[in-house]
This record gives C-alpha cells, sequence and structure tokens, in this order.
C-alpha cells in the first residue's frame, strides 16, 4: 500500500519514472510554442489558459512522489482520513464496515469502481490471513 487511507495512492502515478517522462516530454512540446500562436485555440468556454497548463505540468515535475495521508499530508478534515486515524486502520480494505462505510460518496463521483478495489482488497487480506489449525 501507498501512502493513503483510502486507497487512491494505491494507483497513483506520481512516483512513475514512465508517467513523469510523459509529462516532460508534453512540457517541451508546450514549451517551443509561443502563447500568441495557439491563441485561437483557447476562445470562449470551450479553451483553457496555455499558462496554468504549463504550471500544471511544471507541478507534476517538481511533486514526483506521492503526497498521501498517511504520511502527515493530505487533507486534515477528510472524513476517511479521520476515521481511520480513530478506529487506528492502515488502510480502509482492513475496516470491518467498508461495504457500508458512507464516506466514499465524493471519491465515488470520480472513481466508481474504487469501493469495489477496496473490497477486492478486503478479501484477498482474508484469503492471506493464517488460520489457527485445530489441535
Amino acid at each position: 500500500m501507498k501512502e493513503s487511507y483510502c486507497g487512491l495512492c494505491d494507483q497513483c502515478q506520481l512516483d512513475n519514472p514512465e508517467f513523469l517522462e510523459a509529462v516532460a516530454k508534453v512540457k517541451s512540446f508546450v514549451d517551443q510554442f509561443r502563447i500568441y500562436w495557439w491563441a485561437h485555440c483557447f476562445w470562449g468556454d470551450e479553451g483553457f489558459s496555455l499558462p496554468e497548463f504549463r504550471r500544471g505540468l511544471e507541478w507534476f515535475l517538481s511533486h514526483p512522489e506521492c503526497p498521501g495521508c498517511r504520511g502527515g499530508r493530505g487533507l486534515d478534515q477528510c472524513p476517511i482520513r479521520i476515521c481511520a486515524i480513530n478506529r487506528r486502520c492502515e488502510h480502509c480494505s482492513e475496516c470491518p464496515d467498508l461495504a457500508q462505510c458512507p464516506r466514499f460518496r465524493l471519491i465515488l463521483q470520480e472513481y466508481p469502481d474504487h469501493k469495489r478495489h477496496l473490497l477486492r482488497l478486503q478479501q484477498q487480506r482474508r484469503q492471506r490471513k493464517p488460520r489457527l489449525g485445530r489441535g
């Protein structure tokens, strides 16, 4: 497991060398063009800010590690983080109440399969756990 309670960091790309290489390549392409060459492409509601896009690429390159919450980073008031700390769980897949947990509402809006992923991890943990034999 990486650095989060909820498991989102399990699939994080920030520490993936191939991801960082791709971001660096995109940034080098973007840096070759002047803003006025692309300005006609970024108008109205369909456009976006090329300087903001560049800043986003620079952010990825300057943060090549996962900023997970278990190490004290992340959102202080995250309900998942607060719950895991109170229950002394290292990861939500350890929690016996995971299937009924209401705290994943926001995550599930963006990642609808995430809870199923955690439940699979939970099942795998149970299967790996050594069972005491009868004596």
